[in-house]
């Protein structure tokens, strides 16, 4: 049953590039606002569409999903093939280019930290110099600057987790509903982009030694610095475990004075889930040891389905899902036009309809309802998906906010115009990469680099 859950990647990759190319045509389409939310709104658009070129060159590459410890030594290794050494390298490219976008992005939104009227010259350099430099060390040093590469990963949840924290304590003291647009927005973004790992936060903050040497270690395989590995994975759940107990706590604090929030509700939901997720990876210590020291016979199925029910879909649901709400719900897009809104309601059509149809696979591996059922099921969704699009829109955007209207009363924000088509643009930096990484892959697939 849970090898079937693989498809859940190339369906996460699906709906990351459809949203991102919506997004990027939306942006297009986006005149009137503020020059940061814009581009904020192109670097989302291109992250999305990053990371989902990223995941579907993994499930092309026909790995079979893992399934425990005891599996290491016997699943079966893809074929050395042109066609795997070309999505090997893809990967490679695209995770690159997606940390980059990643990483530029935090300066610019919900907090603009860089105010330059050059910003995106200076960002489509970055991209380029970050996504040519770290792509070549990974073909000749995989393991050393593959983890000093996903480093950078922490950089913007350290920075919103900050902008976070001072917005909160801001909206707090004085009371101003205009800082909590701030802090929603950092929230919403760590929550989408590490989501995953918050589904055992209180394993991380307790016991993670019970994991890290059954689990990490073992992927490692000899000869490696284990840890420089182990540093890596101990700063980042730190941090977002951090960020999680920080909104655990304002959230808490502001629950009863102002209401309920989209972000009050995932906070909550993570840290109860997190609490239930410790219980169950209790029961299989013992396994995870035996799969050490003697032999075993894998991780219990119903362990890894629960796993996949809150990591697994944290990963590859909520994550479009938080992102397109903090798109359309922070001003980051305009959708009150006609055109521009069937675009918006295009978005959440398509969520409404990977979504259901997931969640229905997922319910389907564990009761074993008939095709024909789940099929109708799904065909009625989708009927009342088409009927409601507009009341959901509407539901989204019922407490829009904007970020620059808060920073522009308290002096933190410049009005900068952007120059309408620069030298070094961020698309030319785009197609720059898109060029590299075919030309990589494919010398990959014939040569062989490394």
């Amino acid at each position: 049953m849970y090898a079937d859950f693989r498809s859940l990647e190339a369906i996460s990759a699906s709906v990351n590039i459809i949203l991102g190319a919506i997004t990027l045509i939306l942006a297009s389409r986006t005149k009137n606002n503020a020059w940061s939310e814009l581009f904020a709104a192109k670097l989302l658009g291109w992250f999305l569409i990053f990371q989902g070129l990223y995941m579907f060159c993994g499930y092309l590459q026909g790995y079979d999903l893992w399934t425990g410890p005891s599996t290491y030594g016997v699943r079966s290794t893809p074929e050395d093939t042109p066609a795997f050494r070309f999505f090997l390298m893809a990967e490679n490219v695209t995770l690159s280019a997606g940390i980059a976008v990643g990483c530029a992005m935090c300066f610019f939104f919900p907090y603009p930290f860089v105010q330059n009227k050059n910003s995106e010259q200076i960002v489509a350099v970055l991209i380029v110099l970050f996504t040519l430099v770290f792509s070549g060390f990974v073909v000749f040093f995989p393991y050393e600057a593959g983890i000093i590469r996903r480093f950078f990963l922490l950089v913007p949840f350290v920075i919103w987790g900050f902008v976070y924290v001072r917005f909160s304590i801001k909206e707090r003291r004085h009371d101003s509903d205009g800082a909590r647009a701030v802090s929603a927005a950092s929230g919403l973004l760590v929550l989408a982009i590490i989501g995953y790992w918050l589904t055992d936060w209180l394993l991380w903050l307790t016991i993670p030694e019970k994991w890290s040497t059954p689990v990490w270690v073992s992927r490692l395989g000899p000869g490696v610095d284990v840890s420089l590995y182990l540093t890596y994975m101990s700063i980042a759940l730190g941090i977002s475990t951090c960020c999680l107990l920080a909104m655990f706590v304002f959230e808490g604090l502001r629950l009863p004075r102002k209401g309920n929030s989209v972000l009050t509700t995932l906070v909550f939901g993570f840290f109860v889930v997190g609490i239930i997720s410790f219980i169950a990876d209790l029961s299989i210590f013992g396994i995870l040891e035996d799969c050490i020291y003697e032999t075993c016979d894998g991780l219990p199925e119903s362990w890894l389905i629960y796993n996949t029910f809150t990591n697994t879909l944290a990963g590859y649901l909520i994550q479009p899902i938080v992102l397109m709400y903090v798109l359309l719900n922070f001003n980051l897009l305009d959708s009150d036009t006609d055109e521009n809104g069937g675009y918006a309601r295009t978005m959440i059509l398509v969520l409404v309809v990977i979504v259901s149809s997931t969640l229905i696979e997922m319910i389907q591996s564990i009761i074993p309802i008939g095709e024909i059922i789940t099929s109708a099921i799904l065909a009625i969704g989708i009927a009342a998906a088409i009927g409601w699009e507009k009341v959901i829109m509407e539901k989204f955007l019922a407490g829009r906010n904007s970020t620059v209207d808060y920073l522009g009363t308290i002096g933190e924000i410049k009005n900068i115009a952007l120059a309408e088509n620069p030298p070094l643009s961020l698309k030319l930096s785009i197609a720059t990469v898109f060029l590299f990484t075919f030309i990589l892959a494919l010398l990959n697939a014939a040569l062989g680099l490394g």
